[in-house]
């Protein structure tokens, strides 16, 4: 139950400012636990959760003892008096770090769990064996890359959320890409995130990807492309540059959730290893039956074209 960059406070304040909370768990007069989250009202009901594109927001234990038995003891202790501090609020979920495994107090507190696959790749290994690593179709994408974009860094935030924005082809984005802003400008302050662009010889943007890292891991945290221009390999190429990027620092990249078959087999050909973030969640019948009646009236609500087009098949 590591921290991560997402536990910070700058994070929190530029994701979700004046919104989240603190729960703490203290022992001998020192804090060894904590939870933090964000908290906001639904009507009447309390909702516990994470700010958005936080990825991971869960227990941060100081765990103590000697011997295991009492590690895992004093551990599971002090997050069931976390949890507890969360009882009473009709919804909470959170999404865990790979490095908190040990599902049996959330269960026991009530909650569901289900499972969101990354993949890790150990970048403390030489260079040479990281790109030995790579599957050898993906080596040549990336050689070929090479040859036709370069790799530079995005400093003007404000460019990467135009882009970003671009490549929705008119899609609402899933998050408000405004608070992309402050998030960018103080992983910079810290040293702790940059943005890559493959451009080709005339300045057009092809893709980029905005990496953040905290002690342990380097992360792939937004990724956008020109699907009109980009070239086959220009992700492939960024994500090569955050691999060297995560060797010079000393990290572990995380592919950041595999959603997809396609997404999987382009990021394992990466060399990277499978792992486990687990979503634990806990909702009320009130809250459940609302949300529920909530979705219905969206569908109901929702224009008759949009009904339709979603009622005919893909081909």
């Amino acid at each position: 139950m590591h921290k991560t960059i997402f536990h910070e406070d700058w994070w929190l304040d530029a994701a979700a400012p004046g919104r989240w909370r603190e729960a703490t768990a203290i022992r001998g007069g020192r804090v060894v636990g904590y939870l933090r989250f964000v908290e906001r009202m639904m009507g009447n009901m309390r909702v516990c959760e994470m700010p958005p594109i936080t990825r991971v927001l869960g227990p941060v234990v100081s765990p103590e003892g000697e011997k295991t038995e009492s590690r895992v003891r004093f551990t599971h202790s002090v997050v069931q008096e976390l949890l507890e501090s969360v009882a009473g609020h009709d919804h909470v979920e959170m999404t865990l770090d790979p490095s908190c495994q040990d599902l049996a107090i959330f269960m026991a507190s009530g909650c569901d769990v289900r499972v969101m696959p990354t993949l890790l790749l150990d970048c403390r290994e030489p260079i040479s064996t990281l790109w030995d690593g790579l599957r050898d179709k993906t080596r040549n994408v990336v050689r070929r890359a090479r040859e036709r974009l370069d790799v530079r860094e995005v400093t003007d935030v404000d460019a990467f959320i135009a882009f970003y924005l671009g490549n929705l082809d008119g899609e609402p984005s899933y998050f408000d890409v405004n608070i992309v802003r402050p998030l960018h400008a103080a992983a910079i302050a810290r040293g702790q995130g940059r943005i890559l662009a493959a451009t080709d010889v005339h300045g057009v943007v092809h893709a980029a990807i905005f990496f953040v890292w905290d002690e342990d891991k380097l992360y792939y945290f937004l990724s956008t492309r020109d699907r009109a221009v980009a070239d086959i390999g220009a992700v492939s190429l960024l994500i090569w540059a955050g691999i060297e990027i995560a060797h010079e620092l000393g990290r572990v990249l995380d592919f950041d959730g595999v959603t997809t078959d396609s997404r999987f087999k382009f990021m394992a050909a990466f060399g990277g290893e499978l792992a486990s973030r687990y979503v634990v969640s806990r909702t009320s019948s009130l809250y459940d039956a609302k949300r529920q009646i909530r979705g219905i009236a969206k569908a109901i609500l929702k224009p008759e074209w949009l009904r339709n087009r979603a009622a005919v098949p893909a081909h």
